[in-house]
């Protein structure tokens, strides 16, 4: 007890013990913060006025006179999916370029089977990686389709029904003027469709 006493206030044991609480503590508020931060982050970009804008940056560029891999992308998703000047519009959802990579996610709403459509579809890849083939900044394209899905209960949903991703390397490996659409799913370098694509 006479140690006790004796000792400075940041050697005695509840002293040290405190620290350590508090330092838990604020460790623990941090690691909250940064991943609210994340998700949040993340929430945003999904969000339909951040989708909204994206969309109107993206027809600004095209008045442009260069036009870059994003919007070369757009404009091969304007000219294949859709009939109407909306739908056409309405096509592109979105068309990023980062870093040498593009991706475009597009909507196809109106098809008369899944066995039509998988065939359009693979004609309209090819077209839109032709397009970007020519494209040197260009390092990776990726090509995301999006339809209405309607499950067994009969309630119709948006969502992915083809993703293929090609790099610089595959893309310049091509021929598309003698290309079997046929042939993307053994080409590409990630190909993936939705199982409803595969029926008869």
């Amino acid at each position: 007890m006479a140690d006790d006493m004796q000792k400075p206030i940041y050697q005695r044991w509840w002293f040290i013990l405190l620290i350590l609480f508090l330092g838990i503590g604020i460790f623990e508020n941090v690691l909250d913060h940064t991943e609210k931060d994340v998700i949040d982050t993340v929430e945003a970009a999904d969000s339909p006025f951040y989708k909204k804008m994206e969309k109107e940056e993206l027809k600004e560029k095209m008045t442009q006179s260069h036009k870059t891999p994003e919007v070369i992308a757009a404009e091969i998703v304007m000219k294949n999916f859709g009939t109407t000047n909306l739908e056409k519009e309405n096509a592109v959802l979105s068309s990023r370029f980062e870093n040498g990579v593009v991706e475009t996610i597009a909507l196809e709403e109106k098809f008369k089977s899944a066995k039509s459509l998988k065939h359009s579809l693979l004609y309209y890849t090819v077209d839109f990686f032709k397009a970007l083939k020519s494209q040197d900044e260009v390092t990776q394209a990726t090509l995301i389709v999006q339809a209405p899905l309607t499950d067994p209960y009969g309630n119709v949903e948006i969502g992915d029904v083809m993703i293929v991703l090609m790099s610089k390397e595959t893309l310049n490996k091509i021929n598309f003027n003698n290309f079997n659409a046929e042939n993307l799913s053994v080409v590409a370098d990630d190909y993936w469709e939705h199982p409803a694509l595969a029926a008869e």
